[in-house]
């Protein structure tokens, strides 16, 4: 077994681990804290975490670790493990199922694999360079759709688009689909990999909320960017290089990525 597919085997272990702990509080009207950045959080973020974390340093020490809720440690370390233990704790906390857990691994700015695990869904997307892209067993694409008027196109909130000055722009791309939905966070981007829609549009995203799409997205033969373009999330000393205002994140089946974005040009 190559040494990818031995650390996709322990991302496996790691997200299944942080189910364990994300599941415990599920339904069981979990407190909410709001952190300054307005994203609540609760015990099950932190708890997954720090067992994956705990994991981690045990399974591969000398990898760098970047987590939504306890920051980087050993920035300097050629591996990075990238983690959102709960994407979609607003999900979370109403006992709506469509949250998961993202993981990404890095080697000097370049991914080697990704997950998006949805424990309440008891399903799994994981990526790995060169394997494909997987869903509980069996391999998944992107779909063949060609034209944006044939297209079902997914976001998260139309405040936030609207608010990050993109509203007019995302109007035009999904008045010009045949179907839109809000199905946003990583259920999104679970959805154009698999083939179920073709576009998934975020107007702000942190590294943690995006670290596994680019390999899912090349593994799945379709197409991840930022609006702008941008493929990269780390350049090739690991640094993250997000704008002030963090990344943003358009998701396609990669035949109409350059229809989606001409829309915000």
């Amino acid at each position: 077994m190559s040494q990818i597919q031995n650390l996709l085997t322990l991302a496996l272990q790691a997200t299944t681990i942080a189910k364990g702990e994300i599941m415990s509080h599920y339904g069981q009207n979990v407190s909410v804290e709001w952190k300054p950045d307005n994203t609540p959080v609760t015990i099950a973020d932190r708890n997954a975490e720090q067992a994956v974390r705990d994991f981690f340093a045990k399974e591969t020490p000398g990898f760098g670790f970047i987590g939504e809720e306890f920051g980087r440690t050993d920035p300097q370390a050629e591996y990075q493990w990238i983690l959102d233990p709960i994407d979609g704790t607003k999900s979370f906390v109403r006992g709506v199922p469509l949250f998961g857990t993202i993981l990404g691994l890095y080697q000097a700015g370049t991914p080697l694999l990704g997950i998006i695990a949805l424990p309440a869904l008891n399903s799994v997307l994981h990526a790995s360079q060169g394997a494909g892209a997987w869903v509980d067993g069996v391999r998944v694409n992107t779909s063949k759709v060609s034209r944006l008027e044939e297209s079902t196109v997914l976001s998260g909130t139309i405040n936030t688009m609207e608010a990050r000055g993109y509203g007019e722009a995302f109007a035009r791309v999904r008045k010009s689909a045949q179907l839109y939905r809000g199905w946003g966070d990583c259920y999104g981007y679970y959805l154009v990999a698999c083939g179920r829609a073709e576009v998934m549009v975020d107007p702000v995203v942190s590294i943690w909320d995006i670290s596994a799409m680019p390999v899912i997205f090349a593994e799945a033969g379709g197409q991840f960017s930022e609006i702008s373009g941008n493929t990269r999330l780390l350049d090739d000393s690991g640094h993250i290089i997000a704008g002030p205002e963090g990344y943003t994140g358009v998701a396609t089946n990669g035949i109409l990525h350059s229809a989606v974005l001409s829309k915000f040009s």
